[in-house]
């Protein structure tokens, strides 16, 4: 968009312009802090987006990105005919930011790949490890999409054939492989407690992770058949569904192939003493006092309080305060429906962190755009303050040191973690170590001397570096030296925490193929097993924290029955039960999803081998930004001609988006017709969104169609006519918006609308049937008419949604419209609404004013407010109460509910009924509802009339509250329309009504 016209729109937002055309009513905010300045940089099959200014770590990138493509195109047997769109963030704030993808991106989600453009947009992770699992991941789809596009029955859309865990399940086996301790510990859990889902439950119920099952599927097929039948299911699955490519492929039923998978997954992976393994400690928090899942313990250094994260309320992951003694809840420290200055909780790699004086809880999340610490005190219960360090990008893992004067942290710039201190006091950040190797988890010890953390740094005699693997490391803060500890090669070492007063170092380790507790002695470097578990200790991912240790006793989360359960226990125990083992290097046969079989592995051959053979370099060629207009979207396709014995007629429509590869400008284009040429109508919008400040121009055409029949004529001469009725809108708006945070922002814009009238008078009428394709005579109709309309909004939203409708936070609207160019009124709109979950019910309130105010509000030129409208109070759009006038109190006229202002007020009390749930009445994976009971009031008047706080009124000049009471049951469909069927008993001049059906198509307000 050119200069002027931003200046133009910009001028516009600031003295109250539009009507947010591209906005919601409500809704969270996709975040949205500052404006990247995007360069091109391009490999042989990658175009690269970038904004960084080190060429070593894009150059870095893109070989990696030329890496992962050739080992996919081995397997996949593709090749790229143009360059695939990566975009690249420098953090996952910063990613959450993006403009490419207009959906809202989840602290869980590492890379989004969409379908038509194939672009990849990921950030970078505090490892290289992390990073190349992404972009690993994410490539995979880009292949998949890809791989759809050559066959001619075959589109993008065809992958909504193929379930979840097929898709997802693909990426993950080619990006992690055959030997995956995480994913092996997921399957031998489900295995031991008789959870082991089959294929048609994979594809229908949402509590099994589609990345794990569907890896450990892959891993079983390419074990079983050979890689070869990877690419050859997924099309046949796109093109008919998996179960006929099942059967007409593999030459097995789904359920046979589901029962032979689990055979063969339990003989693999199980042993005699893994149903009798003995739980050491007491299970502090778990499905019956907390959630399912309970994460990341961080304990109060006395020992009394436990913070961990939990989804305990459901409807979203918090931070809970706890009794670390028996598990009481006692307040729940964090919610987003509380908070409304934090975008987000950081929650998937990293934890939190006491004070030495048991008063102060440390944790990460995203403020502004910004990945930061937040200090919160305990006691009363506020955010105290929050950390936001300069010059680096993201932040995680906080320790605070023992004195209280410090905190330690692992931080990121430019895709590089490293160690860094923070002085409270004098507000200045020192970085602890600086190397090119990750530094992740830190953890002090008691004498405040060293920091322990993990590195994906080799050891000085180290020999085999295989991919992913993490070592133990310590840096001496007084002399600066740090040391590099390897207890098991090629293993994932993670987690450290000292011992106080001793020279011990708990560590969680997978180099069984599973994931089990450590004791390093730094002494003589001896390691000892303190766990043996079937399942493991560990968190939401395999990188996630899990540890925590004060007051002698040690806070672990673990992974049994599908569920997270936090378990104490103290350390001296482990100890004395510990047993010393050898360093050994990682168990790949341990860790392997599926048995070795004689069928040759691509994706072993590339991923064990993976940073051991170095991979040829390639080039990087920087190149000018340009904008490229390709399709986002295309919808609601249809087109028709009609013939009956009453006229032939046309009808259909179209609508698509366009967007440059970044986002930052889109176009929208909607056209349809349904009659006559003349009911032709069409809309076509543009919408910059590179900057924090959002605008948009709009123009549009839209024919309103209405009429009515009557009889003309005298005596027997009469007969039936149709008068049509045609107001045809031309509008042109301006528009723009700006997020304040994630839960506010403001909206505005302004606009001029043309309104023209077309009437017809169609005769020879034998029947009271729709006549919308027959041409008539044109009457006279009225004059055609300009007005203007200008409108600022400031929105507030921190709701949580439940399944048809919100259940905890707070909205807010407070509009002001101001009408011109002949109509001289303005409008007030005020719109309160506010949500309590009690567990396992919801209260819902909502208080909503508008009102027309000015010399012309009572002008016919705008439609006049409606009370009885179903969204509003229910139970009055129709009734046979209704009189022509209000003249005694044994009825109400029609026009009691109809004014210029109006004042509305509601009380709902919601109850789940069907869902996944455990607060529900009844379990079910897709039909979700819900049951209220309501109670509705709402009152209107207008120039001519005045409120009346009475129950009884004679007269449509004093306007009485009318009010409503009843039951709804609200039904979500596959989540794509909520329909409200309800009951409702109106009340009003002091009595109740007989019952009213209706329903709603909206979701709950």
């Amino acid at each position: 968009m050119g200069k002027v016209t931003s200046i133009v729109l910009l001028v516009l937002f600031l003295s109250i312009s539009s009507e947010g055309s591209f906005s919601q009513y409500f809704g969270k905010n996709k975040p949205s802090y500052r404006t990247f300045d995007f360069k091109l940089a391009r490999t042989e099959h990658f175009d690269i987006y970038h904004y960084l200014n080190d060429t070593d770590r894009l150059n870095k990138f893109g070989n990696l990105a030329e890496q992962w493509y050739r080992y996919h195109r081995k397997l996949l047997i593709d090749t790229f005919r143009t360059r695939n769109p990566v975009i690249l963030y420098r953090n996952h704030a910063e990613f959450q930011q993006t403009s490419a993808i207009l959906s809202d991106i989840g602290i869980g989600t590492g890379g989004v790949t969409e379908s038509l453009k194939r672009r990849i947009v990921m950030p970078f992770a505090f490892s290289d490890y992390q990073t190349s699992h992404v972009l690993g991941h994410e490539m995979v789809h880009a292949f998949q999409y890809h791989i759809l596009e050559q066959y001619k029955d075959l589109s993008p859309a065809s992958i909504t054939r193929v379930p979840l865990w097929m898709i997802e399940g693909m990426a993950e086996y080619l990006s992690v492989g055959n030997s995956d301790a995480y994913t092996a510990v997921w399957m031998r859990d489900a295995l031991l407690s008789n959870e082991f889902p089959t294929l048609e439950e994979l594809s229908r119920s949402g509590q099994y992770s589609p990345y794990r099952f569907g890896q450990a599927f892959w891993s079983y097929i390419a074990s079983r058949y050979g890689e070869q039948y990877i690419r050859r299911l997924f099309v046949a699955s796109a093109m008919s569904g998996y179960h006929t490519a099942v059967e007409d492929l593999l030459g097995i039923t789904p359920d046979s192939l589901s029962k032979e998978w689990r055979e063969t997954l339990a003989n693999h992976l199980l042993t005699r003493q893994d149903s009798s393994y003995t739980l050491f400690g007491e299970k502090l928090f778990s499905k019956k006092n907390a959630g399912r899942y309970n994460l990341y313990p961080s304990v109060s250094p006395d020992g009394r309080h436990i913070v961990f994260l939990s989804e305990r309320d459901i409807y979203s992951l918090d931070l809970f305060l706890a009794s670390a003694h028996d598990g009481e809840i006692i307040d729940k420290l964090y919610t987003s429906s509380r908070t409304s200055d934090i975008d987000a909780l950081e929650y998937i790699e990293t934890s939190g962190t006491w004070s030495p004086d048991n008063r102060h809880f440390a944790f990460t999340g995203y403020q502004k755009g910004k990945s930061v610490i937040l200090i919160f005190d305990t006691v009363r219960n506020k955010l105290k303050r929050t950390i936001s360090p300069p010059e680096i990008d993201a932040v995680s893992s906080p320790v605070w040191s023992p004195d209280g004067e410090s905190i330690a942290f692992s931080g990121m710039v430019n895709g590089v973690s490293n160690i860094y201190l923070f002085d409270l006091e004098e507000k200045q950040v020192k970085a602890v170590t600086t190397s090119s190797f990750a530094s992740i988890q830190p953890s002090w010890t008691s004498d405040g001397k060293c920091i322990w953390f993990s590195t994906d740094e080799p050891a000085s005699d180290q020999t085999m570096h295989f991919p992913g693997f993490f070592n133990l490391a310590r840096v001496n803060l007084i002399s600066g030296k740090t040391e590099v500890f390897c207890p098991f090669d090629g293993a994932k070492n993670l987690n450290p925490v000292a011992i106080p007063g001793q020279n011990l170092v708990f560590f969680l380790s997978n180099v069984n193929g599973r994931r089990d507790l450590y004791v390093f002695d730094t002494t003589d470097e001896t390691i000892r097993r303190a766990t043996n578990y079937a399942t493991g200790i560990m968190g939401i991912t395999e990188m996630s924290p899990a540890l925590s240790l004060a007051s002698g006793s040690i806070y672990y989360s673990m992974l049994w029955h599908g569920e997270f359960q936090i378990v104490k226990v103290p350390y001296d125990l482990l100890l004395q039960h510990a047993e010393v083992v050898p360093r050994k290097d990682f168990d790949y046969r341990a860790a392997r999803l599926a048995p070795f079989s004689r069928q040759f592995s691509v994706v072993d051959q590339n991923l064990i081998y993976n940073g051991v053979l170095d991979a040829p370099k390639v080039e990087i060629r920087p190149e000018p930004l340009k904008k490229d207009f390709r399709l986002d979207y295309l919808g609601n396709m249809a087109a028709g001609v009609m013939t009956s014995r009453f006229g032939t007629g046309m009808g259909g429509s179209v609508e698509a988006l366009f967007s440059d590869v970044l986002g930052h400008h889109l176009l929208y284009t909607a056209a349809s017709i349904y009659g006559e040429i003349y009911d032709f109508g069409g809309q076509v919008a543009l919408l910059n969104q590179k900057h924090r400040i959002k605008t948009g121009i709009s123009f549009s055409h839209i024919p309103y169609r209405m009429g009515y029949f009557t009889y003309e004529g005298a005596g027997d001469e009469q007969s039936l006519v149709y008068y049509s009725r045609r107001i045809f809108e031309d509008k042109t708006s301006l528009f723009a918006y700006m997020p304040l945070t994630r839960m506010m922002r403001i909206e505005s814009g302004t606009s001029i609308a043309h309104y023209g009238y077309r009437y017809e008078k169609i005769e020879d009428i034998r029947n009271y049937y729709p006549t919308y394709y027959e041409s008539g005579t044109r009457t006279d109709a009225p004059d055609g008419f300009w007005v203007g309309q200008a409108d600022v909004a400031l929105v507030f939203d921190n709701a949580k949604n439940g399944m048809t409708s919100p259940v905890d936070g707070t909205r807010t609207r407070v509009q002001f419209e101001k009408f011109y160019n002949g109509v001289d009124a303005h409008a007030f709109l005020f719109d309160y609404r506010k949500y309590k979950f009690i567990r396992p019910f919801s209260v819902a309130f909502r208080l909503y004013h508008y009102g027309r105010y000015g010399a012309d509000s009572e002008t016919n030129r705008m439609t006049r407010l409606f009370a009885g409208y179903p969204w509003l109070v229910r139970g009055y759009d129709t009734g046979g109460f209704y009189a022509d006038s209000t003249h005694n109190t044994s009825s109400i006229g029609i026009k009691h509910l109809i004014g210029s202002r109006m004042l509305v007020a509601n009380v709902e009390w919601r109850m789940p009924l069907s869902g996944p749930i455990d607060l529900a009445l009844l379990r079910s994976s897709t039909f979700f509802s819900e049951f209220t009971f309501f109670i509705d009031a709402g009152l209107t008047w207008d120039d001519q009339s005045t409120p009346y706080f009475s129950l009884t009124t004679t007269s449509d000049k004093e306007r009485i509250p009318v009010f409503s009471t009843g039951t709804s049951v609200r039904f979500s469909f596959f989540g794509l329309i909520i329909i409200e069927p309800y009951f409702a008993f109106p009340f009003h001049q002091g009595r109740f009504y007989n019952g009213q059906f209706g329903f709603n198509i909206f979701p709950g307000w």
